[in-house]
């Protein structure tokens, strides 16, 4: 594909691995480069990555029970007609969603919910214009720049999520805060997330690409699903099929399809799988440094017709990659190479 735009390969890791948001505003950002239709084709790489999260996602839980990859005990908590089905069977007592932490004739709980929400998304917004404002003023290179950091906004919006929970905690306050309407807030957003992304596609822009599309989702997706499980399995020493979950969740989809798909196998969040991926966030943000800075390196090569501006990104790809083989086998030892075979390394 010779007259292919030199970023267009960008944005399976944006759709993918970051999400519909994020592809659509890095990608528009690219629009100015001259690649048409850059922001829905970031859509629909997202749309894809979340079919290859969930049916990707079902088909890794039935693999594992198969190949014995959980417990016992795990399988058998999942093993139920209700997880099957996905729906309560009829004159069944059914499970409490969400509970009232406040007084309705002082406000409905889940208004309150969904205020706290609501001001972290504010902190975040604000939290973003700090950042960014010193940053655009360092001319067109900087206002390039700030697009992507908006584009991964999700992680200071993690990052101040867990800021003002502590804060929450040292006004002793969190106690208001019900887990179970705050999961039933996430779970609509995400649908609607979904349903949104998908129906801002637009077909014929879809049409013109068809085929690399194809082409990149199909390898893409495979090379997820089979280095996910072979690099967990060696990396973790606990939990690791739900840290595996969860990481090919966010991997292909975004932080709410991991926690959907972990919450199959765990559907109390009662190991601390969620907590520490959290936490993970933040070294995820310094790590994603050096790719912010040179994601907009293709699209420079094509409006400059310079081709060192791509090979200097796939330098520093290359670079971030012997980085993290290097990290993996320090944490790993022997077993990072054990059994290479196998795509999931017994114990």
């Amino acid at each position: 594909f010779p007259d292919l735009f030199p970023a267009f390969g960008l944005l399976i890791p944006l759709g993918f691995a970051l999400g519909p948001g994020q592809a659509f505003v890095i990608g528009g950002g690219w629009e100015a480069f001259g690649f048409s239709g850059a922001g829905t084709v970031g859509l629909t790489f997202a749309a894809v990555g979340f079919l290859w999260a969930c049916f990707g996602g079902v088909f890794l839980i039935n693999y594992a029970i198969r190949k014995g990859w959980m417990t016992q005990r795990e399988i058998d908590a999942i093993s139920t007609t209700d997880t099957k089905t996905g729906i309560h069977p009829k004159n069944t007592a059914l499970p409490v969603g969400s509970k009232l932490s406040t007084e309705s004739e002082a406000i409905d709980s889940m208004t309150y919910h969904l205020a706290h929400v609501m001001v972290v998304y504010l902190l975040t917004f604000l939290l973003l214009k700090l950042v960014t404002w010193p940053i655009s003023l360092a001319g067109d290179l900087g206002r390039d720049l700030t697009v992507n950091i908006w584009g991964i906004g999700f992680i200071f919006g993690a990052l101040t999520a867990l800021l003002y929970k502590s804060v929450l905690k040292a006004l002793r306050l969190d106690y208001t805060l019900d887990n179970g309407s705050l999961n039933r807030i996430s779970g609509v957003s995400v649908d609607v997330m979904v349903t949104a992304s998908i129906s801002a596609i637009s077909i014929s822009v879809v049409a013109q690409y068809w085929l690399p599309i194809v082409i990149l989702c199909v390898l893409g997706g495979t090379v997820t699903i089979v280095t996910v499980p072979w690099i967990c399995s060696r990396l973790f020493k606990d939990h690791r099929f739900h840290r595996t979950l969860i990481i090919y969740g966010v991997s292909t989809g975004t932080m709410p399809t991991g926690l959907a798909l972990l919450r199959v196998i765990d559907p109390d969040f009662a190991t601390p799988v969620v907590t520490d991926y959290m936490y993970a966030t933040g070294l995820t943000f310094l790590l994603a440094i050096p790719f912010l800075l040179t994601i907009n390196l293709p699209a420079y090569s094509a409006t400059m017709e310079n081709p060192l501006f791509f090979w200097l990104a796939v330098a520093v790809s290359f670079g971030y990659l012997v980085f993290v083989a290097v990290a993996y086998f320090f944490i790993t030892r022997k077993r990072g190479i054990k059994d290479p075979s196998d795509i999931w390394l017994k114990r």
